[in-house]
């Protein structure tokens, strides 16, 4: 059973102690989407074209290059994906006891709320510092995988 349908069969029941494991699930599907879909499907494609002038031989990459082009990768993925974070942090950072449906704020509620609150620049505030940890996780990440792809 996917962790989708473990959350569709806990949403229905509102009691159900399960519910609070999948608070923000949805927000953060969307986050680790699109993060994902931009961050590798950018890397790859400049990977290739930086390194191999576009002919498709990359099996030989400097660190330096794979550094370069992932935190460039890493930091607009992280900026694409930082409104889903934004809005599953108030998902899940809601109180248990302020509402009608014992705690558990919508994806939709939450948007309204961070919009009210300051338009949609609210949903980028903290995305600078942010985007600073996720350039040097991300680049991190790729020399290390590059790296011990490299011995295989």
């Amino acid at each position: 059973m996917s962790s989708t349908s473990i959350f569709i069969e806990t949403s229905r029941t509102s009691n159900s102690p399960l519910r609070l494991f999948y608070r923000g699930h949805l927000a953060n599907l969307g986050r680790e989407g699109v993060f994902t879909m931009v961050y590798l499907g950018l890397y790859d494609r400049l990977r290739v074209a930086a390194v191999a002038g576009g002919s498709g031989d990359n099996s030989d990459v400097s660190l330096l290059h794979v550094a370069a082009i992932s935190s460039l990768t890493g930091g607009l993925a992280w900026v694409a994906s930082y409104p889903f974070d934004t809005i599953k942090s108030v998902t899940q950072g809601s109180s248990f006891h302020d509402n009608k449906n014992h705690g558990s704020v919508t994806f939709k509620k939450a948007f309204g709320d961070i919009r009210n609150r300051g338009g949609y620049r609210a949903f980028y505030k903290g995305c600078g510092a942010s985007t600073g940890r996720a350039i040097l996780v991300t680049s991190t990440r790729m020399i290390v995988y590059e790296s011990v792809l490299a011995w295989f």
